[in-house]
């Protein structure tokens, strides 16, 4: 894969697993397919960062094989960020991940997502956390959903900052003072702002069996990563100060996306029992959940309850329709998991609406 700036004469190119040598504090990396005109709208708001004196930072891009304008929209910044263009040819979002942790120069990594409003205080609140917690690996800040459009349904405004709509959203605040970061308690961050020590995060890259790609759409390859750090022994604290905005399109902001977001919840879930259900971040706590026991028609026959219980609250107009349909989605996720169904029974998202 080719890495350069996209303005200038092409920098070095890091070859396979080699990694690039570490001389800069920070790495800013955001992971991108197609998503041109979400990429320029974040990269301006990187622009506009109060960057501390003296931080030795750059933006790395990672084009994950995108067809449209993007590599134009990254040109256009290069006299006003510190940024470097890196593709990586082959798609899902664990391959992009990793191709950007190889490529990165910084010390410390920032990641966040080509959606996202950057605050002006994103990367300073960071690297004041990097000073203050030298023994610490993993850092994670604020992700605030913010609603496009105008046009959601009442009660998608409503309730979209609580269960079980926030998880769609991303929405991720653990509070306004610095707080431990840890599996247990659920005080992990969310992959639209999180932070992680260079040397910890080469040693836990991201496993491509995770995270969306064209030939499955699974979540948690951030959550993945981190976990196995902190089994290592990596410490991590919560980061008040950073914040990014989540922009939430009017696509999702229905409950067809709600549908979807847990289906591909409950397919993540199946692959970790599939795969390692012994040692996954969600038996962490040391107690597995009672889903890992379902066999694939318990599943179904779970979620075809919650059906006629979504039909009937959605009926009479009760709020408890959104939490049908969360589970619903999750058991039939969890079911179709590598069988014929599954195409189908994603599909139904679209009856949702």
């Amino acid at each position: 894969m080719n890495e350069s700036s996209p303005a200038m004469t092409p920098s070095p190119v890091p070859n396979g697993l080699d990694m690039t040598p570490t001389d800069l504090d920070v790495s800013v990396v955001i992971c991108t397919r197609n998503r041109a005109r979400q990429l320029a709208s974040v990269l301006e708001s990187a622009a506009a960062m109060d960057v501390p004196a003296g931080l030795a930072w750059e933006l790395l891009v990672v084009d994950n094989g995108s067809t449209d304008d993007t590599a134009d929209v990254i040109r256009s910044f290069a006299g006003r960020l510190p940024v470097r263009y890196c593709r990586e040819d082959t798609p899902g979002l664990s391959n992009a991940r990793n191709r950007g942790v190889r490529a990165a120069r910084g010390r410390y990594l920032c990641w966040t997502d080509d959606d996202v409003v950057i605050d002006p205080r994103w990367l300073a609140s960071y690297a004041e956390a990097f000073r203050r917690h030298p023994e610490a690996a993993v850092f994670g800040g604020r992700v605030l959903p913010r609603l496009e459009g105008g046009g959601a349904p009442a009660w998608f405004v409503e309730h979209h900052l609580a269960v079980p709509i926030a998880s769609p959203m991303a929405y991720r605040d653990l509070g306004d003072g610095e707080v431990p970061l840890g599996f247990k308690g659920n005080r992990v961050p969310y992959g639209a702002n999180y932070a992680v020590r260079a040397a910890e995060q080469r040693q836990a890259m991201y496993d491509p069996a995770l995270g969306v790609s064209p030939t499955h759409k699974r979540l948690g390859e951030e959550v993945d990563a981190i976990y196995r750090m902190m089994k290592a022994g990596a410490t991590g604290w919560w980061v008040p100060g950073s914040a990014v905005h989540h922009i939430i399109p009017p696509a999702r902001q229905s409950a067809a996306y709600i549908y979807e977001y847990y289906f591909l919840a409950g397919a993540t879930t199946a692959h970790l029992k599939a795969h390692s259900p012994a040692d996954n971040y969600l038996i962490v706590d040391g107690s597995v959940p009672p889903d890992f026991s379902l066999s694939r028609w318990r599943c179904y026959r779970r979620g075809l309850g919650r059906f006629l219980r979504y039909r009937a609250m959605r009926r009479r107009g009760d709020i408890g329709w959104v939490t049908q349909l969360a589970d619903l989605g999750y058991y039939l996720g969890m079911g179709s998991y590598r069988s014929q169904a599954e195409r189908y029974l994603i599909g139904l998202k679209s009856r949702f609406e």
